[in-house]
């Protein structure tokens, strides 16, 4: 409890029941103990032991002996009270990652009657091995050296669902992403990614050997600005109007036009180079390759410049012929452009998404146009939608899914001893009694004698291959589903039991996708 100094002092502390510690004050006349925060307190005793046996039995803390009490005197305790678990719920994921990463990596769970870390997280939490698996890779990923339950500075606050989607970005793209930006943002972003990546690198060959000779040079923040303005009319014409009422003395305004809202990310598309992430977070920017992640890091006077050079004299419209050398589209400047570019205000009002992301390309013609598949219209998608719903295909509307069947014809392999020529040796045989025709099918007849355990080996990757082959069945028909649905109805408004039904279908395709992830993981292969 402390020491007693001179005939007057504090003797010890005892925990509160306001969660501070209460001094424990000895003198020549007796003992009491006090509480500074909240003021609970005793009256004076004879000693010390007496004063404290009295303040636990006052404050009722032997009952809440072993749990934790919350009781605030100021609003400063109740205030970093809250700031100190509004970080646990945050970043409490980090921690139980942490554990479950020991948990697999160490020997602590033997004795435990547990057989491994997932069977671990799902008894005793719920967790199942797709939570798990993101769990531990958050932190293998995200944390500080990678092997512990603190956020690196850059990822803090992000949370558990936009650190799962930033596990499939690469790194260069995923620290751009900041707290500012909603899952759904981020959400866009990983869209344009996997967008990119399904386009090969021989269309984006051919694509470079087309381009103009005007396009295929510059660095990649005049490549993307450029793009930019091409893709989205009605902010060229905002970022015109700047240059025209106040020339490149109005050049400051340019970033506020850019990012509104202090964050701001565009995808646009360079035909020949792919996709550009032109990232804007308050008077820095940067631009990314989403094929190659090379990055530049660019300032503000950088983006204005960059601006500058694609703006020309005179009205817009001829500013935008000059540049482009194609009329330009009617687009009403000031309007939500819904990151399509069209320039139409948004259907209701809302608050403007922080991402844009790129225009698909036209096509030149039906079929194929630059290299990719055209939009297919609705009849041709759907032509009979009372009979067979989007989201309700039979495995037969998919026949690329269904893997081919192979079927061997088992033969039993004859006895040696039946099929001997007059001198009494064996027709086919070699030297070693069994002819290599023989070999195979003897080998065959008697695998269950001769090699069970290979036997039980070839069964179990039977087994794999056809989970595997049955995962990636479904799916294929959830992806070939989602995309009937937002061909179907293009660019109108989905209806609510379409809607329900994708996002059921989107839902069921991420738990096969870690599904297949995880039987990966366990083989340890590619397959």
């Amino acid at each position: 409890m402390g020491t007693l100094t001179g005939g007057y002092g504090v003797a010890g502390t005892v925990r509160c029941v306001c969660g501070n510690e209460a001094r424990v004050v000895a003198s020549g006349v007796g003992a009491y103990v006090i509480c500074h925060i909240c003021g609970a307190g005793t009256y004076m005793c004879n000693d010390k032991e007496d004063a404290i046996k009295m303040f636990q039995e006052t404050y009722g803390l032997e009952e809440a002996k072993g749990t934790e009490v919350l009781a605030f005197a100021r609003y400063q305790d109740l205030e970093r009270a809250a700031d100190r678990t509004a970080v646990k719920i945050k970043e409490g994921f980090m921690e139980m990652g942490y554990i479950l990463k020991v948990a697999r990596d160490t020997g602590i769970l033997d004795g435990s009657g547990y057989a491994g870390h997932e069977e671990f997280a799902e008894k005793r939490y719920g967790l199942d091995k797709g939570t798990v698996s993101r769990y531990i890779r958050i932190v293998e990923r995200f944390s500080v050296g990678g092997n512990s339950h603190v956020l690196q500075e850059g990822y803090k606050n992000i949370g558990f669902a936009k650190l799962s989607l930033m596990l499939h970005m690469p790194d260069a793209i995923a620290e751009e992403i900041t707290e500012s930006y909603s899952k759904q943002e981020v959400q866009a972003i990983k869209e344009e990614i996997d967008a990119e990546h399904a386009v090969s690198d021989i269309e984006v060959a051919i694509e470079a050997a087309e381009a103009p000779e005007p396009e295929r040079g510059g660095s990649l923040l005049e490549r993307a600005v450029r793009q930019l303005g091409r893709e989205q009319p009605a902010l060229y014409h905002k970022l015109h109007d700047i240059y025209t009422i106040g020339g490149i003395a109005a050049g400051n305004m340019v970033m506020d036009v850019l990012a509104p809202q202090g964050d701001a990310v565009y995808m646009v598309r360079v035909p020949g180079t792919g996709r550009l992430m032109l990232s804007f977070s308050g008077d820095a920017a940067s631009v990314t390759n989403v094929r190659s992640c090379e990055k530049e890091r660019c300032s503000a006077e950088d983006v204005q410049a960059a601006v500058a050079s694609i703006m020309h004299p005179g009205p817009v419209k001829g500013s935008w012929q000059q540049e482009y050398g194609e009329p330009l589209a009617e687009a009403t400047p000031g309007l939500a452009t819904d990151g399509r570019g069209t320039g139409e205000a948004p259907p209701q009002k809302r608050k403007e998404s922080k991402v844009v992301k790129a225009v698909p390309p036209k096509a030149t013609e039906k079929g194929r146009g630059d290299g990719r598949p055209t939009k297919v219209t609705a009849d041709e998608a759907h032509p009979e939608p009372e009979e067979q719903l989007p989201g309700q295909m039979a495995v037969a509307d998919y026949p690329e899914a269904i893997p081919d069947a192979h079927f061997e014809e088992i033969v039993e392999a004859p006895p040696v001893e039946a099929v001997e020529e007059p001198d009494g040796e064996a027709e086919g045989l070699d030297a070693g009694g069994v002819g290599e025709d023989a070999m195979p099918m003897a080998g065959r007849a008697a695998g269950a004698v001769d090699a069970p355990a290979h036997e039980e080996d070839e069964e179990a990757a039977v087994d794999a291959a056809l989970r595997r082959e049955e995962l990636r069945m479904g799916i294929r028909k959830r992806m070939d589903s989602l995309q009937k649905y937002f061909t179907i109805w293009d660019d109108r408004p989905i209806p609510t039991e379409y809607l329900e039904k994708a996002y059921q279908d989107a839902t069921d395709l991420a738990a096969d996708l870690e599904r297949l992830l995880d039987m990966r993981e366990k083989e340890g292969t590619d397959g």
